[in-house]
């Protein structure tokens, strides 16, 4: 993880000074954000899949777009898909809360198309403490947005 932070600095063209308010607190990051992943993947049976994965899906007379943070697989061939926010915990919580509202983690099931799968935001606190907080209803809120967006694009078809 130090190479990939070194590798992104210079390629997004950082002065070596624009990293060093973020350089002290990078180690306890980076190893809880670790034991975190580990223990995820112990947990759950996942293994990393892909990452920034480009998706597109068909829906009717339009084109869902979008990039997917991170795609693991369960041992039984289940995709999890998985968003890494670095927001509070509290506002991590509330995506979940109300599966309806949670748009985003719908959003990409509706581009993988899976039938089944499970859904993670990935909260990466910068004093290391990463927790993996699940949308369990993400069949059910990715059903819902496809059934709204494809209601909307009715009535705009309709004036």
């Amino acid at each position: 993880m130090d190479a990939a932070a070194e590798a992104a600095t210079r390629r997004q063209g950082l002065a070596p000074g624009d990293f060093l308010p973020f350089e002290a607190g990078w180690p306890q990051l980076r190893d809880g954000y670790l034991k975190a992943l580990r223990d995820f993947e112990q947990a759950h049976g996942a293994r990393y899949h892909r990452g920034e994965q480009d998706a597109a899906a068909g829906l009717g007379p339009v084109r869902l777009i979008g990039r997917i943070d991170r795609i693991d697989r369960l041992a039984d061939g289940t995709r999890v898909v998985m968003d890494y926010k670095t927001e509070s915990m509290d506002t991590t919580r509330q995506r979940v809360k109300d599966p309806l509202e949670d748009t985003q983690l719908a959003f990409y099931a509706a581009l993988l198309g899976d039938e089944q799968l499970q859904a993670f935001y990935v909260n990466v606190g910068e004093r290391g403490e990463t927790h993996f907080v699940a949308q369990p209803d993400v069949d059910a809120a990715r059903d819902a947005l496809v059934a709204g967006i494809l209601d909307d694009l009715r009535r705009i078809g309709e004036g």
